[in-house]
């Protein structure tokens, strides 16, 4: 093996030359990749200073992590808020139009709305959750976020349960009501029969006459509306005595003659006859009744009013002194000496007794009186009133709303002000860490001009260096010939 020798000036310029190369290298690598301490051999100081920055920014970017999903907990919640604060902005509009509205049957309607619109929040609710958590369902749902890395500071927002209106707004589904219904075909009784129209007279059909009396009747036996038939009377009339909108009740009258009459809440209508009153005469008052007969054979006490043929179940018997003294619904088992016995009325001067012929004779030592029969018409008692089948149940509802809207925009309010707190406390922290990352990135940076005037001299040197090695090598070989030619 042959050693290789160098001269003192040689081996200057290789390692000159070596260390332009590798600080070439370096400085290249700064230039490309921007980053001037690469290694705490760079420089330990800035290396360890800005890694401590850069690991603090990095301990604070996890924490904003963890702080966001709970911020997407608070904005799922207020947009929940936010939604169910416009529901209840409109159900106080459909409050607003039940209270003013002259129709129950509306009014049936908006409290479906109304029902509709609670359901709706409770939805609402329902869907507003993130990640698992959802401050709108209450118990179980509470959020604590840290508002430090260090986790020595917090806030907790409770969660309320929008699911249970009616302790959390004090709002609960009201009453929706069923509405009752009865048909009858009004006909001239021709034959064939021809139907009515609004214009026709009502004593046209054989079911009415002059001097009948029909009145629709609410639960308590109250009068809603009354009509006595006249020989002027129209069908239409009696359409407009079956409307009484704001009162539950209405009707109308087809082309075919079909009457048709609907109830918001219990009714019963019914017909006193002309034909079925009894007028007393003479002084003293003394009155009797049409016999009651049992085919061809007067009735007995004993025998059933129903029997006669002349009572159904359901009529009402009663007898009046300007105001009504006694009266006697029929049932299956009512006989005839029950309405003798209720026309013996010895507080009113009234006593009663059975004829031989079936008929009951009434007289009155005091003052005049009458007595009629008023028998079923239609049966509305299947009807059940909505919450609002009353304009004063409506109004007194509007204060309710208005409390829950007070309510929600409470909850509303305090979601609100932890999401602008966080969102504030997230900011600086975002800011912050931002800061820090970018503090480290700035001590470690190279400066590019600085490394491209570096790399510029370095290439320079290495240029002076590769001609003084080829002028030494040219010296050398010079000194070399010189010597052997000495020698020769």
């Amino acid at each position: 093996m042959v050693d290789i020798s160098l001269t003192k000036s040689l081996r200057s310029t290789v390692a000159t030359l070596n260390w332009v190369n590798d600080q070439s290298a370096a400085a290249s690598q700064r230039l490309n990749t921007g980053v001037k301490v690469q290694t705490a051999l760079d420089d330990p100081s800035t290396y360890m200073s800005a890694k401590s920055l850069s690991l603090h920014a990095s301990t604070l970017d996890q924490f904003l992590e963890r702080l966001d999903q709970g911020l997407g907990v608070i904005k799922a919640a207020d947009n929940g808020m936010t939604s169910i604060t416009d529901t209840i902005k409109t159900m106080k509009g459909v409050v607003t139009r039940a209270a003013a509205s002259k129709s129950a049957f509306e009014r049936a309607d908006l409290v479906k709305e109304y029902n509709g619109l609670l359901d709706k929040i409770v939805d609402t609710a329902k869907d507003a959750s993130y990640n698992g958590k959802n401050l709108l369902l209450g118990d179980g749902n509470d959020l604590t976020l840290y508002l430090s890395s260090d986790q020595n500071e917090s806030v907790t927002i409770e969660a309320v349960d929008f699911t249970d209106l009616l302790n959390t707004l004090g709002l609960k589904k009201l009453d929706e009501g069923k509405l009752a219904t009865y048909e009858t075909k009004l006909t001239d009784g021709g034959s064939p029969a021809k139907p009515l129209n609004t214009t026709s007279k009502l004593v046209e059909s054989p079911d009415y006459a002059v001097g009948d009396e029909i009145s629709v009747k609410d639960a308590d036996g109250n009068i809603v509306s009354m009509l006595k038939v006249t020989a002027s009377t129209t069908a239409g009339d009696l359409v407009t005595a079956f409307s009484q909108a704001d009162k539950g009740l209405r009707a109308t009258l087809g082309s075919d003659g079909v009457l048709n009459v609907e109830a918001a809440d219990k009714m019963t209508i019914d017909i006193t006859r002309a034909a079925d009153t009894v007028n007393s005469a003479g002084s003293p008052p003394s009155g009797s009744t049409a016999p009651l007969m049992v085919g061809m054979t007067p009735a007995v006490g004993s025998t059933q009013l129903t029997a006669t043929g002349q009572y159904k179940v359901g009529d009402v018997i009663s007898i009046r002194q300007g105001n009504t003294v006694h009266s006697l619904t029929v049932a299956s088992g009512t006989t005839v000496d029950d309405l003798t016995n209720a026309f013996n009325i010895p507080s009113a001067g009234l006593s009663a007794s059975l004829q031989a012929s079936g008929a009951i004779k009434v007289d009155s030592t005091s003052a005049a009186f009458a007595i009629d029969k008023t028998s079923p018409y239609a049966d509305l008692s299947t009807g059940t009133a909505s919450a609002w089948v009353k304009r004063t149940d409506a109004e007194a509802a509007q204060q309710t709303v208005t409390d829950a809207r007070h309510a929600t925009e409470k909850h509303a309010t305090n979601i609100g002000i932890g999401l602008t707190m966080l969102n504030s406390r997230s900011a600086y922290l975002g800011s912050f860490s931002s800061i820090l990352g970018a503090t480290a990135e700035s001590m470690r940076a190279s400066d590019k001009d600085e490394e491209a005037a570096t790399l510029l001299a370095l290439s320079t040197q290495q240029q002076l260096a590769i001609s003084s090695f080829s002028i030494t090598q040219t010296a050398d070989n010079g000194i070399l010939r010189l010597l052997g030619g000495g020698n020769s």
